[in-house]
């Protein structure tokens, strides 16, 4: 059996800490929309993160942010806002992606 990295436990608590503080930027993303932008928050099937959340809602969220569409919107905070999100969410992928792939990688000689 491989045995596991110290920095593996350290980097899977802080994307654990990173998940938890993604639900809140969605969280407070959401309630922007809804209440500054009712119309593309309805167009986006009025996303929640528990209560209407399905996985078309979740794709046309993600590349609301992704695609940058919320520039059209010409709400600077929000542009502000989501800027932040997508560089959080990078920033999170590839630290995930750093995760994973240490179950892919072979085990080092001791």
């Amino acid at each position: 059996m491989q045995a596991v990295e110290p920095w593996f436990f350290i980097l899977f608590i802080v994307l654990f800490c990173m998940a938890l503080i993604w639900f809140g930027l969605m969280t407070s993303f959401f309630k922007r929309l809804e209440t500054d932008h009712p119309e593309q928050y309805e167009s986006l099937g009025r996303p929640s993160i528990f209560a209407r959340n399905n996985i078309s809602n979740s794709i046309a969220t993600l590349k609301f942010l992704l695609l940058r569409r919320y520039r059209a919107l010409n709400d600077p905070e929000l542009t502000s806002f989501a800027n932040g999100m997508v560089v959080y969410f990078a920033v999170y992928s590839a630290l995930f992606i750093l995760l994973a792939s240490q179950f892919f990688l072979p085990a080092r000689a001791p």
